[in-house]
């Protein structure tokens, strides 16, 4: 019989205490915390600090890096892909912790997180802009715009983000710059051709409005490439980007912005434009209902001719979406 996670964590902890490590206060964790409810994501959980607005959603898995106690936790940390910084708190009544270890990492993997080239996944974000500048209105990315505009009515490129399954969501700033900013534009800039530069002007608004998002995806993404410029870096994901626009994505959300898309039909129309593997490798994130961002996941070759549909069936299975039956689709607000 299976025993129950707290048993085992103390199991494990005592082990651990025995070959002479001792545990004081937080204890590391390996394993993943599932969400059962919405709750704030803390930076720090005494000062109930979240600068971000951070949440768990519900169905969503996130991995482990400690708890506050050993015994009966009343806080979990976790990292949260899309929070900066993406270390996180969340109250115990939250969700649930499951496969549990108490083992320290590999002394393989440590300090291997930002070293360039060692990525085996890949990740493409996708926003859909109406929805995020609805839950972040102040942003200099988010000032009045029209409906004709290009993020009014397509996925635009949140980032390409490389991926290393040992660092989790640690992976990254493997270049000159080791730590991230709260504010993009105190990175340095990044040197981009005009044709590189005029495309993330319609597929990135953070990059031409002030929010200086392409230097936060270049300096803590891009830079783990090896061989890639930053030219090379934003025309591929510009590229992988309109690719999904384009295939039929864009002509099958157009007449629904503003109403309800159920989420069935979205996933069936995944499979339809990209293959009938797409909707095992595209994760949909909602918000207070609305669909606000997907993550696609690519295999770990890219290069720049990469087609889209021939690269998801290569990919790992997502861990699934949290939209319910339905979502909205937000319009781009006046």
């Amino acid at each position: 019989m299976k025993r129950p996670a707290g048993l085992r964590l103390k199991a494990a902890l005592l082990l651990w205490l025995l070959a002479g490590i001792s545990a004081v206060g937080a204890v590391p964790l390996q394993g993943t915390f599932s969400a059962d409810r919405n709750c704030p994501a803390f930076v720090s959980k005494n000062k109930s600090t979240n600068p971000d607005d951070a949440h768990v959603e519900p169905g969503s898995s996130y991995p482990l890096i400690e708890a506050n106690k050993p015994d009966a936790p009343d806080w979990y940390r976790l990292r949260l892909p899309a929070a900066n910084p993406p270390e996180r708190w969340v109250n115990r009544d939250c969700g649930h912790a499951v496969q549990v270890s108490a083992e320290p990492p590999r002394a393989e993997d440590t300090g291997s997180c930002g070293l360039a080239g060692e990525a085996d996944a890949y990740v493409l974000a996708l926003s859909w802009h109406p929805a995020f500048c609805e839950l972040k209105p102040g942003r200099p990315d988010c000032r009045p715009s029209t409906p004709a505009a290009y993020a009014a009515r397509n996925f635009t490129l949140h980032g390409l983000w490389p991926n290393k399954s040992n660092c989790g969501t640690d992976y990254g700033f493997c270049g000159a710059v080791k730590h991230p900013s709260r504010n993009f534009c105190d990175y340095p800039p990044v040197a981009l051709g005009s044709a590189t530069r005029d495309g993330l002007a319609e597929l990135m608004p953070g990059s031409v409005q002030g929010a200086c998002l392409e230097r936060h995806e270049w300096h803590k993404h891009g830079a783990c490439q090896t061989g890639w410029t930053s030219d090379v870096y934003f025309s591929l994901a510009a590229n992988l980007t309109r690719q999904f626009n384009a295939s039929g994505i864009a002509d099958f959300l157009a007449p629904r912005i503003g109403g309800s898309v159920r989420t069935e039909e979205f996933l069936a129309k995944l499979n339809e434009t990209l293959g009938p593997q797409a909707r095992e490798r595209i994760r949909l994130n909602c918000e207070q209902g609305m669909l606000v961002e997907l993550r696609i996941m690519l295999p770990s070759h890219l290069t720049q001719d990469a087609k889209l549909e021939s690269l998801l069936p290569l990919a790992a299975k997502n861990r699934g979406s949290n939209c319910g039956d339905s979502f909205r689709l937000d319009p781009m607000g006046l």
